[in-house]
């Protein structure tokens, strides 16, 4: 999987120093979705939430899940769902204090960043975490003009885990009448520079073509674009 960050070999060098320096220090970097799996405990009903309205449609209170998946950190502020196994990054905010989750980056230099702040921050040891494109996917291999948002690659991530279930909501596309946030009125309502929509529906169309499980997305915005694809 590629987009827009391809390193030379000077700053692949600098990233495999970082690396072994941020092991050092505690960090534990995962290296095939196995073992994922197996630190998740196999789970069978995974629930993906984005940071978009429907990520708190009523609708979700009905629905079983025994591993849950969000993005960045927004969400902390809402007080609902806030103990995800998985949380999909690039943000350089610093996670809750209670939280144990996983950390996912769309790229090795986000990795680095980010586990540099927590290192920083004494937030570093025993923290494990894993890299999106650097594990084999339906995604590997084929390139993007901008990069997959972290919620595209959170549903790419829970397809490749295997659950007998996905449950995605959230994931809005910047289209929700209610705005980019649950409560956010003020906040623009559409993507950043480097993503898009288009982009984006590729990526979660192609790893979804290929996950034999029960798929149920919840909002209107998703579930229509999904269905043209």
């Amino acid at each position: 999987m590629e987009w827009p960050e391809r390193p030379g070999r000077i700053r692949r060098f600098a990233q495999h120093v970082s690396r072994r320096r941020l092991e050092e220090a505690g960090a534990d970097c995962f290296e095939s979705w196995n073992e994922i799996g197996t630190r998740l405990g196999r789970p069978q009903s995974i629930l993906c939430l984005g940071n978009g309205p429907s990520s708190e449609d009523p609708a979700l209170n009905d629905e079983f899940y025994d591993c849950l998946f969000r993005v960045n950190w927004v969400w902390h502020a809402r007080a609902m769902m806030t103990r995800p196994q998985i949380v999909f990054t690039a943000d350089p905010d610093l996670p809750p204090p209670q939280s144990d989750a996983i950390l996912a980056f769309p790229t090795r230099g986000d990795a680095h960043r980010i586990l540099r702040r927590y290192r920083r921050a004494g937030r570093l040891r025993g923290r494990a975490y894993f890299v999106v494109p650097e594990l084999e996917s339906p995604l590997t291999g084929r390139s993007w003009p901008l990069r997959p948002t972290n919620g595209a690659l959170m549903i790419a991530a829970a397809a490749q885990l295997q659950p007998r279930r996905l449950v995605i909501a959230g994931i809005d596309l910047y289209q929700h009448p209610a705005g980019k946030y649950p409560g956010e009125v003020a906040e623009a309502n559409n993507y950043d520079s480097i993503h898009s929509r288009d982009n984006d529906l590729e990526v979660i169309a192609l790893a979804l073509a290929v996950f034999p499980g029960e798929v149920l997305v919840v909002g209107d915005q998703l579930r229509t674009a999904l269905a043209g694809c």
